[in-house]
């Protein structure tokens, strides 16, 4: 019989740390931004802002933002989160500012609330591609 309780311990025990393990594992995500299918730059004196907000399944706001890193030049981004290390796997609003003068020139169109990019993330998702003259797929 007490080998049976300590059996179940360690079962019990290894379920808790594996099932721990894969919740919070943040994952390495890198995008890209197109505009027409080309690689999107931003213009003299423009800063691209790139946001990946959680979206809730119980239709709460959102406590936490994931910022990226952004190479304004060639229109990549790469998740930074809050630790530099990546985001915890779920469904994520990709809002972007496209900054000129501290005024956002899309002005709010694709903002947390309102932009149409919207993506499942999980282990398997290595990039994400958002084409601004196209709409999402998916």
């Amino acid at each position: 019989m007490r080998r049976l309780i300590h059996l179940f311990l360690l079962s019990t025990l290894i379920l808790a740390i594996v099932g721990c393990g894969t919740k919070d594992k943040l994952l390495q995500l890198q995008g890209r931004l197109l505009k027409s299918g080309q690689q999107f730059e931003a213009g003299p004196d423009e800063l691209i802002q790139v946001t990946m907000v959680p979206i809730m399944p119980n239709g709460e706001l959102p406590r936490d933002h994931y910022y990226c890193n952004v190479d304004d030049a060639k229109g990549i981004f790469v998740v930074a989160g809050k630790t530099g290390k990546g985001l915890p796997p779920g469904k994520y609003r990709v809002a972007l500012e496209l900054m000129k003068k501290k005024k956002d020139i899309y002005k709010g169109k694709y903002d947390q609330e309102r932009s149409p990019y919207v993506f499942e993330i999980d282990a398997k998702t290595k990039e994400i591609v958002i084409d601004l003259d196209l709409p999402p797929v998916g």
